[in-house]
């Protein structure tokens, strides 16, 4: 997860949602050092970029997908967050309060009421992460597949039939 989140900010809302349900499922502790690790990883991929130019990381990483950036995207899709940004006056403090008010409405359903299998964490985190491309003011709509992916690749076994296919379990011997 710390990889991921290096390579792709979209990964970052994954981590508190996957650190939770190792919680849940084997104990603070076991979230605690994979959170540590995960932490340890991203930050060895991410550091070095920023200390080279600070400035170059905070337009790209932070202000572009808040839309505050100095240059836009071309890709830009009529998503709520940019609609707002673009077209209502005050729009871009609107859709980042709405973002905002998103991840605290999430984190604290997260904590309230954490999920306990690998599809109820996936099914948050497809949530937040959909609920978070439709609000950010800098976003398009192939954001979108992520949320989309996430909400079937835990489901993939009830779409697809199960003749045919070979477990590890039951490999056939040579």
């Amino acid at each position: 997860m710390g990889a991921a989140a290096a390579l792709k900010w979209t990964a970052w809302p994954l981590l508190p949602v996957a650190l939770v349900l190792l919680a849940v499922t084997a104990g603070r502790r076991a979230a605690v050092r994979a959170a540590v690790t995960a932490l340890a990883v991203a930050a060895a991929g991410v550091v070095p970029f920023a200390l080279v130019d600070p400035h170059a990381f905070v337009e790209h990483v932070v202000l572009f997908p808040l839309g505050a950036a100095g240059a836009g995207s071309p890709a830009t899709s009529p998503l709520p967050g940019h609609l707002l940004a673009t077209h209502v006056p005050g729009g871009r403090a609107i859709a980042v309060t709405a973002l905002a008010g998103t991840a605290v409405g999430m984190a604290v359903w997260l904590l309230a009421r954490p999920p306990r299998t690998v599809v109820a964490a996936a099914d948050r985190a497809a949530l937040g992460l959909a609920l978070a491309m439709c609000l950010m003011p800098a976003t398009r709509f192939g954001y979108l597949v992520y949320p989309l992916v996430l909400a079937a690749w835990f489901r993939r076994d009830r779409f697809l039939p199960s003749h045919g296919r070979i477990s590890v379990a039951h490999e056939p011997q040579l």
